[in-house]
């Protein structure tokens, strides 16, 4: 190619023009496939070991169409992210993907930290563009519930923590601001398995997986002391029932003395009672246990039925089971809505109701 000099260049600025003109050529003869996917290498995600294919902290997915019958399962140190469905009384491992975390290390405990946090969240909102810039989420984008009940009570604080995709040119192993991040063609995939509300993602530093003997021995456990739990409440044995709260309990009308005080006066005010409950989810991560079902309760004077969800932790004075009721909440519905189609945009809010 001949570069023809214009009589306005003096020697520098033609030194300059050369110099601007190499570098164009440089950029335009530039492959295209240097910017493709195909020079970015995304991480593997990790398969599960045989026959532990049951991961430690999900212990049991209800059997109704109310909650979702998958949950997402997100290692941060294999930076993988698993899709565990309910298949009968099982569970199974159905897909899995490789995602990016927050650029920093640790658990998150601040607004800006760059960190991931570890802990039981729900898919709360979907968002596409125009709502989200394409070059910075990709072309889908799930809200989760963090700072969810758990990180309120520990003081942590932020917000804005994401499922979403990047661009295809974006590395996997960049770091994120603390959300955690898949290819636009996987979360394309996951977005089947989303029930708005209802759809757990479960972010564990290293997830441990266990046997199905193992699996079956803890989901054990956990039922014992729900359906431990609904016994005494049914019954009206209010001091059995209350050994099942943390004297840390707290909700949005009562505490702990309040809570006792009030249960108390209903077995004073009603004859008799029956609690009815569906089969549980119940998740635990760290010292965390979050359980939520279908309610049905009558009494002599008043029914209602709705959705209940309990916070727990794991409470070393605790003999029975080893951890201890932090917050209750119920969100009243009808029979007939109870199994809602998949949520486009936003979830429901939750109401809490003693």
């Amino acid at each position: 190619m001949r570069l023809l000099r214009h009589p306005l260049l003096n020697s520098a600025n033609w030194s300059a023009a050369l110099f601007l003109a190499g570098l164009s050529i440089a950029l335009c003869l530039t492959p295209a496939s240097s910017y493709s996917e195909t020079n970015v290498v995304d991480p593997t995600p990790q398969k599960t070991p045989e026959p532990a294919s049951y991961p430690e902290g999900l212990i049991s997915i209800p059997d109704n169409d109310h909650f979702s019958k998958f949950v997402f399962v997100v290692g941060k140190k294999e930076r993988t992210l698993w899709v565990i469905e309910r298949m009968g009384d099982e569970l199974k491992i159905i897909e899995s993907f490789a995602t990016d975390m927050g650029k920093n290390d640790g658990e998150k405990t601040k607004a800006n930290d760059s960190r991931t946090p570890t802990g039981i969240y729900f898919l709360q909102k979907r968002m596409t563009q125009p709502e989200i810039p394409f070059s910075l989420y990709g072309n889908l984008a799930f809200a989760t519930d963090y700072p969810n009940i758990f990180d309120k009570r520990d003081a942590k604080t932020g917000s804005g923590i994401w499922l979403h995709a990047v661009p295809d040119s974006v590395a996997l192993t960049r770091g994120s601001r603390g959300c955690v991040v898949v290819r636009n063609q996987v979360i394309q995939k996951l977005q089947k398995y989303v029930k708005l509300g209802q759809t757990p993602l479960v972010i564990f530093n290293e997830v441990h997986f266990v046997t199905y003997e193992k699996h079956l021995e803890l989901r054990k456990k956990y039922r014992d002391f729900f359906e431990g739990w609904r016994k005494t409440w049914e019954e009206q044995d209010v001091d059995s029932y209350i050994r099942f709260y943390d004297a840390s309990f707290k909700n949005d009308q009562m505490d702990y003395k309040k809570w006792y005080r009030h249960k108390k006066r209903l077995k004073a005010l009603y004859k008799s009672i029956k609690v009815d409950l569906s089969t549980p989810l119940i998740i635990q991560n760290k010292d965390q246990v979050v359980i939520r079902t279908l309610q049905k309760y009558a009494s002599d004077l008043h029914q209602d039925f709705g959705e209940k969800t309990i916070h727990a932790r794991e409470s070393a004075n605790d003999g029975m089971f080893g951890f201890k009721i932090i917050r209750e909440d119920w969100m009243g519905m009808t029979e007939s809505a109870t199994t809602p189609a998949a949520a486009t945009t936003e979830a429901p809010s939750s109401a809490s109701n003693p």
